[in-house]
């Protein structure tokens, strides 16, 4: 793997606080290595036992050409019982269908389109029980979430989501036109009228949601998490939260608070019970990325503490203490996006580019703390910095599967790579 060394790390980790330098150097030191790194005709290498399906080849239909992505990290294209897959499928430059594959028939359908999605987490397309979706879109000048059936019945809510309650019948939503001002990879750029760009802080931040009863209600402001434990370096800054997940029981929900101004960009983590309440600071060491829930207690983040550095670290949500996961192994190649297998043995994580232009995707054995490569994957150029095709990797419901989105052929698309041969195969260890 030709991943960055320590002493690169800790170059990249100075210049936090300048980030316009920071990025004009990591652009111009990554074409640099790129030089020196590549591989000539390299699109992707998976190793064996895994194998790689497009979601035609999995529902046994014909092929169809063009981009086809799922999104984030946190959600999955599968439906609970495994019969169907969502996907988001470009329909021109500013509309994504919404495109349902059936492994039972073999059919592929489109039921809903959305005009308001992003490369990196989509529509926030997501699956309900009694295998309904639940998708952002917009709807006369309004952001608003769509509910489908899969034949074709659709109920509109006057407002966006961000996460769904594992009962489905609560969400919890932000502002995504604030998101779009901030960091535009996130956000919505469309004009709309029931949220703005630069709402106070006392009126922003994360709104409680009743699908059921189309109720909505906001639980915690911006201006409430300026105040808490401030710090010298928010002043002149701009605030935002992101990335909020439900606990697997909805009991709890975490989120990100980030703000950005003169020394760069800080973040901190959040948990608190569903209402928004026993608010509580898990980690404020400046650097926080990506997190998935390993069950109500337990956290998985890639984070930054002034004792360890920058590590996979798994924190009890109770008590606030921590683990590092992984040491040397899964964290051999720096941050990524992590979660737990169904059965929770596994762990599974991708990786931004190295020296090569490629990811790498891994599994972890929690068991035997080993790490094992599935594959790796080439990141054109043209598919960096906002439009970036992260692999974004998502379990199954039955463990056996992932679901990926990559650019490796020169166009985005997803992809579900077979692992039973690697999760089964550790049933014996």
């Amino acid at each position: 793997m030709n991943g960055y060394g320590l002493l690169e790390k800790r170059v990249a980790k100075a210049l936090d606080a300048a980030p316009g330098i920071r990025r004009l150097v990591k652009n111009v030191y990554q074409r640099l290595n790129y030089m020196r790194h590549f591989e000539a005709d390299f699109q992707y290498e998976l190793y064996a036992p895994a194998k790689l399906l497009t979601p035609y080849r999995w529902a046994g239909a014909e092929e169809t050409p063009g981009p086809l992505f799922f999104g984030y990290y946190d959600k999955a294209p599968w439906s609970r019982d495994m019969e169907y897959l969502a996907f988001h499928r470009m329909n021109g430059a500013d509309a994504a269908d919404i495109a349902v594959f059936c492994k039972r028939t073999g059919e592929v359908g489109t039921v809903a389109r959305s005009r308001v999605f992003n490369v990196q987490q989509g529509s926030m397309l997501q699956w309900l029980p009694g295998n309904r979706l639940i998708f952002n879109d917009i709807d006369a000048n309004r952001l608003v979430s769509r509910i489908v059936s899969l034949d074709g019945e659709q109920t509109v809510l006057p407002w966006p989501v961000q996460t769904v309650h594992p009962g489905g019948t609560r969400a919890l939503t932000l502002n995504y036109k604030r998101l779009d001002r901030l960091r535009p990879e996130y956000g919505y750029p469309l004009p709309v009228t029931n949220y703005a760009p630069d709402l106070p802080d006392r009126e922003d931040g994360i709104w409680a949601l009743d699908l059921e009863r189309q109720a909505s209600g906001l639980i915690i402001t911006i201006e409430r998490l300026r105040g808490l434990e401030p710090r010298p370096e928010m002043e002149g800054s701009e605030h935002k939260v992101n990335h909020i997940m439900y606990s697997p029981s909805g009991s709890r929900f975490v989120f990100m608070h980030r703000w950005i101004g003169p020394q760069g960009k800080f973040s901190r983590l959040y948990v608190c019970g569903a209402q928004g309440d026993g608010l509580k600071l898990l980690l404020d060491d400046r650097m926080v990325s990506h997190y998935q829930w390993r069950d109500d207690d337990h956290l998985l983040a890639w984070a930054r503490t002034a004792a360890d550095g920058d590590r996979y670290y798994e924190i009890n949500v109770a008590t606030g203490k921590y683990t590092i996961v992984g040491k040397g192994e899964l964290d051999r190649l720096g941050d990524g996006h992590p979660s737990y297998s169904p059965d929770r043995r596994w762990i599974v994580t991708d990786t931004y580019p190295d020296k090569a232009r490629q990811r790498h995707l891994l599994l972890y054995d929690r068991m035997t703390g080993r790490s094992i490569p599935v594959g790796r994957f080439f990141s054109p150029w043209k598919y960096d910095g906002p439009c970036r095709c992260d692999l974004h990797p998502r379990w199954s419901p039955d463990g056996n599967w992932l679901s990926v989105d990559s650019a490796h052929d020169g166009v985005r698309k997803t992809y579900l790579i077979d692992v039973s041969g690697v999760v089964r195969g550790g049933e014996n260890d």
